[in-house]
């Protein structure tokens, strides 16, 4: 059936040279849209087809992760090549893998986290020639990597394909861009970048590149990482100030301008840690607005806040932007790892705070809220309880020593105010003497628990 389908026609035209390649390891990156993913779903199956002894296995780091991912795109790769489901190949969820009618090969679908257990599943008269690690960047280092191929290639005599794709991340001392900066000086080593320019507009269609083409506006740096896949470094800063508008405290109603609903978003803090609640708001101008804060220090406070009161605090403050503002609530999100003050106001009031489910690190979840930045469409209004978030964010920095190892993590230091500097918050009724990165994290948390109506979820 794959002589009536012109290969030219289903993969972009950046991967015609390299397409037939049996390198033994194959490096994709690239940048988002750069189709290197349906590519490589295209190679395993089309392999898997047209040899007579080739199974495969692809993976991903967690094995939650595939079904929504690999497995649909290689069934997507299977009919794209002229085949029909339960006609010519037939995909089972349990255990999760595509068998192919016409010679018997299968495609295995396994997580890291769960790769030991697929080995039993394999049939021992049919080769793997290819294993396939898609976004590469989830494995925590090359170990695991090594030993799963190690794994596979037993028994392979003529040929074996081990596919590696992923988007290449931000700081060059990531271990996946060490590694592949390594393996390239390697004979047996192919190494492939691309990005969405390569790809037929008619296949990604305007909405995406105007996105792409959006950011390159107003954050070129960015814009060369996510779309361009270049490793652009990770400077000291971790968000770019210059992205947010900060505008008049009455800038809402000197504009005649009307919100439309209200989110809250809680980093809740412990014995030094503050605790910091962020009020936000969608204007009928289309723009998302900071309209308010609740900041409570402890550090250097004899007597601290129990949960209760905070709890009291926040619901007061909540009570106060509603009469303001005139408008609903939609979302109250907070820091999955607490607990005392989530179950306290639920005691309080029956209400149940969504706890954000921040990723798997600082850097995932810093990034989500960068992306939303990047759209230009956030201001923050001037007042004084929200001079807090002004400060801290534009004193947000990764920790260097981290950054060199490769895994980034802020700088949380309490960092005294200086130069006769105060902060009082009107809704918690007191100063704060330090600041560092509580209200940031409320963002981050904001953000994350809302990516489908802030445009981020693709």
């Amino acid at each position: 059936m794959t002589k009536t389908v012109r290969m030219k026609k289903i993969i972009a035209p950046h991967f015609w040279r390299t397409f037939k390649s049996k390198k033994r390891h194959q490096i994709y990156e690239g940048g988002r849209s750069s189709t290197k993913t349906s590519m490589a779903a295209i190679k395993v199956a089309k392999n898997c087809l047209e040899n007579e002894n080739c199974s495969a296995v692809v993976l991903r780091r967690y094995q939650n992760t595939l079904r929504k991912s690999v497995y649909k795109e290689i069934k997507r790769a299977l009919k794209r090549l002229g085949l029909e489901e339960n006609i010519d190949f037939r995909a089972t969820v349990s255990p999760m893998e595509i068998k192919i009618f016409k010679n018997n090969n299968t495609i295995y679908f396994a997580g890291g986290d769960d790769y030991e257990n697929i080995k039993g599943l394999i049939d021992e008269n049919k080769l793997i020639k290819i294993v396939w690690f898609e976004e590469l960047t989830g494995w925590d280092d090359s170990e695991d990597i090594d030993q799963i191929i190690a794994t596979f290639t037993r028994g392979n005599n003529d040929w074996f394909m081990a596919l590696y794709t992923y988007n290449p991340p931000k700081n060059k001392y990531h271990w996946v861009n060490v590694w592949a900066d390594e393996m390239e000086k390697r004979p047996d080593v192919l190494r492939n970048h691309t990005d969405y320019r390569t790809v037929p507009v008619e296949w990604l269609g305007q909405m995406a590149i105007d996105e792409a083409k959006q950011m390159e506006k107003n954050d070129k740096k960015r814009y060369e990482w996510i779309y361009l896949g270049l490793v652009i470094g990770i400077e000291g800063l971790i968000f770019n100030p210059d992205l947010i508008e900060f505008v008049e405290s009455d800038f809402i109603e000197k504009n005649n301008l009307k919100i439309l609903y209200l989110d809250f978003a809680i980093d809740s803090g412990h014995q030094t840690s503050a605790t910091s609640c962020g009020c936000y708001g969608l204007a009928n101008d289309g723009y998302w607005y900071r309209l308010d804060t609740y900041y409570y220090s402890p550090n250097e406070k004899p007597i601290k806040k129990a949960p209760s009161e905070l709890s009291k605090d926040i619901f007061a403050f909540k009570r106060e932007m509603i009469k303001k503002y005139g408008a609903p609530v939609d979302n109250e999100t907070i820091d999955s790892a607490e607990g005392a003050l989530r179950n306290q106001y639920y005691l309080d009031f029956g209400i149940t705070l969504r706890p954000v489910n921040k990723g798997k690190n600082k850097e995932e979840l810093a990034d989500f809220a960068q992306n939303f930045l990047s759209k230009k469409r956030f201001r923050v209004l001037s007042n004084g309880n929200n001079y807090i978030f002004e400060k801290e964010v534009k004193n947000y920095k990764w920790k260097e020593d981290s950054v060199e190892k490769g895994k980034p993590e802020p700088d949380k230091t309490e960092k005294n105010f200086l130069g006769g500097e105060t902060y009082y918050n009107t809704y918690a009724k007191d100063y704060s003497y330090t600041y560092a990165d509580h209200s940031c994290d409320d963002f981050q948390y904001w953000v994350k628990d809302n990516l489908e109506k802030l445009g981020l979820k693709y």
